[in-house]
Formats: C-alpha cells, sequence, structure tokens
C-alpha cells in the first residue's frame, strides 16, 4: 500500500485511507457480497454523492485505479457510450484486505527498524520477510 499512511488515531478503514475511500471500498465489497460483481466509477461517484463525502468523480477515478494498482480491486474494460469504461471488482474480499494491510504496515515496521526486536518478532508471527 505504497499511497496509504497509517493513522492510528483512526478505526477500521478510516486509519488507512480518507473517508470517501473507505466508503468506497466497503460499497464495492457489499455489492460484491449480494451479488453484484462489478461497480464503474460514475456509480461509485454516484453512491458517494448521497452521502456527506461528496467528491469529484475524477478523485473517484484515481482512488479506483490506485486500488487496482496496489492489487485490492481489477478490473473489466468495456466499451459503450463515450468509449471505454472500467468496471471494478473486488480482487479480495475484506478479510483478506486486512490481512494484507496488516503484512503491509508490519513490513514497513521491520524496513523502518529492522533492528527492533518486537517488530521482527510481530514480522515472524505475521509470516513477513523481515
Amino acid at each position: 500500500m505504497n499511497k496509504v499512511k497509517l493513522d492510528i488515531t483512526k478505526d477500521g478503514l478510516n486509519a488507512l485511507f480518507k473517508p470517501y475511500q473507505g466508503m468506497i471500498l466497503e460499497h464495492i465489497w457489499a455489492l460484491n457480497n449480494r451479488g453484484k460483481f462489478t461497480v464503474g466509477s460514475r456509480e461509485a461517484h454516484s453512491y458517494l454523492a448521497a452521502t456527506p463525502e461528496k467528491k469529484s468523480r475524477a478523485a473517484v477515478i484515481f482512488f479506483l485505479n490506485d486500488m487496482v494498482d496496489e492489487g485490492v480491486l481489477d478490473f473489466d474494460d468495456r466499451t459503450g457510450k463515450g468509449g471505454h469504461h472500467r468496471l471494478y471488482y473486488p480482487k479480495m474480499n475484506r478479510d483478506e484486505f486486512a490481512d494484507y494491510a496488516v503484512r503491509q504496515v508490519v513490513g514497513g515496521l521491520v524496513r523502518a527498524f529492522p533492528e527492533g526486536e518486537m517488530a521482527l518478532k510481530i514480522a515472524d508471527f505475521a509470516g513477513v520477510e523481515a
């Protein structure tokens, strides 16, 4: 998670993402659990428009593409009115993402403090290469 910063003063996805970003991921996971397997940027943007977390469509698209780059989401490319459109879907579910996030944070701590005994113990327990 190269573009994500850990804020230990916040809980859940808000510790890793801006509120609107966490809301988008939660929305995509919820839809996927209900059998809707892909979400377009327009739909994600419309979902946010009904919340206090209104953001530009460009901000939504950048975030979705960042999550593709991180391996959290993937997409199918479709053509339609207006050209090519990406339909995003989860590459990992929420539980898999939680494990991934912990491994990324622990790995970052080990890289920052390679001499830290506690970091090395946690890395060993989490299965993160020191």
